[in-house]
């Protein structure tokens, strides 16, 4: 594969998990997850229906929005602009994950995020999948950190070359959101995103 389209290839990943990060940012799940998520259990979780097993007390109070629409600025250090609008829903599965949907304009078909609390680590996860250049299934993972008192939060991933570190703010109906996306040290991308509740 040259170098262009890896290159290529690797920006679509970037961008991608970061929308899955992003999604997954608006809710909190309160049971413990599975010592380690694999792409299989992955797969299982965000095909199961949504239920109404009510998440634990402690944290029901964190922003969850069965539905919204979020705008999406990704300017790349080049200084190519992308844009994208994509309307999202979420449902609870068993009362331990959150599993986000939405169109992808960009790439034209579903995505799916999906997010847990880990007990043991005492932490926010969220996961995402994707098909390397091989084919194969490659699980991402990232650790959210909330600041309930000031509604705030911060986001932190990594996926072979790519670190990415987000800050956020919300509100009952608004959620905004930058990221900062390095590739081997050097900026990448910045992504800016607003969300609304509807």
């Amino acid at each position: 594969m040259g170098n262009s389209k890896r290159k290529t290839m690797a920006a679509k990943l970037s961008v991608l998990l970061g929308l899955w990060l992003l999604v997954s940012t608006v809710s909190l799940v309160a049971a413990q997850a599975p010592e380690t998520m694999t792409p299989a259990q992955f797969q299982k979780i965000v095909s199961t229906p949504g239920d109404t097993v009510p998440l634990v007390p402690e944290l029901a109070s964190a922003p969850f929005w069965t539905n919204a629409v979020a705008t999406n600025v990704m300017t790349y250090a080049s200084g190519r602009v992308v844009r994208e609008t994509l309307r999202i829903t979420a449902r609870t599965v068993g009362g331990k994950y959150i599993v986000y949907s939405f169109q992808s304009e960009f790439y034209h078909r579903m995505v799916h995020s999906m997010e847990t609390y880990d007990g043991k680590t005492a932490a926010l996860k969220s996961y995402g999948l994707y098909s390397d250049e091989h084919g194969r299934d490659v699980l991402t993972e990232g650790t959210i950190a909330y600041n309930f008192p000031h509604r705030t939060y911060t986001m932190t991933g990594s996926y072979g070359e790519f670190r990415e570190t987000t800050t956020g703010s919300y509100t009952d109906s608004e959620d905004t959101a930058k990221t900062l996306i390095y590739q081997n040290g050097e900026l990448f991308m910045t992504r800016e995103v607003k969300t609304h509740r509807l």
